[in-house]
């Protein structure tokens, strides 16, 4: 098994921890995942991983790079990141820890939170429901934005085909004003017809709107929108579900 969580995770202790916390945190979690105890197919993978994460927690040079590398990617679309020691050769030039990046969904993190955290069943119950109304949640916004969207955009065409199709009659009408400016001058003119004024200004502001919809509908599909939804919206309230320790 390969693990989603972060090492602190994995062995269900803050990013503050002290040396003490760990020792006790992974003799508590080898006590469950050993493969001498525990016979799943499991085990020996996470037992594997445990071991890893004391290595690092432990080892002061090791911790600082891994709490760098966590800090780096934090944000990330919820990538979640597991550790691959270097190779000999890699480890004698640099000797230093190298870090596979491996990009997960939110599902399989919620699916090895439910199987490996040591909450109870009682938080991870809500925190599942806590991920189901979210994920709704977003999904929702999403679905509006899209139908605003298509909204927006249809309503231009229909505007902008309306116009074309009474093109001859706005014509004459347009005509009529200019002839009306004309011989009884422009003040008078609005003076008399406050009514049609109004119609033209009317107009003018719908044919001038059937251009600003399709930018509006541009921007509430905007790679902008969508990140501020997936990356700050999403992702904040997945990990407040899930309890997730940064």
């Amino acid at each position: 098994m390969n693990s989603t969580f972060n090492y602190y995770e994995l062995l269900g202790v803050s990013q503050n921890a002290s040396k003490e916390e760990i020792k006790e945190a992974y003799k508590k979690q080898m006590k469950k995942w050993h493969p001498d105890i525990n016979k799943s197919s499991d085990a020996v993978n996470m037992s594997a991983k445990i071991n890893e994460a004391k290595e690092v927690l432990l080892d002061d040079l090791k911790r600082q790079d891994y709490d760098l590398y966590l800090k780096n990617k934090i944000d990330e679309n919820y990538n979640r990141y597991t550790q691959r020691k270097a190779n000999e050769s890699t480890q004698a030039k640099t000797n230093e820890s190298v870090y596979e990046e491996t990009k997960v969904t939110k599902w399989q993190y919620l699916k090895d939170w439910l199987k490996y955290s040591t909450v109870n069943p009682f938080r991870k119950l809500v925190g599942l429901i806590g991920v189901l109304m979210e994920s709704f949640l977003c999904w929702l916004i999403k679905i509006l934005l899209i139908i605003s969207a298509y909204i927006c955009t249809m309503g231009s065409y229909v505007i902008r085909m309306i116009f074309n199709v009474l093109a001859p009659i706005l014509g004459i009408f347009a005509v009529l004003i200019i002839v009306m400016f004309i011989t009884n001058g422009f003040k008078e003119t609005i003076n008399d017809n406050p009514s049609m004024i109004t119609i033209i200004i009317a107009l003018v502001l719908i044919y001038i709107l059937s251009y600003l919809l399709p930018f509006f509908a541009t921007k509430m599909l905007s790679p902008k929108v969508f990140d501020i939804l997936y990356n700050k919206i999403d992702i904040n309230l997945f990990k407040k579900c899930v309890g997730y320790k940064d």
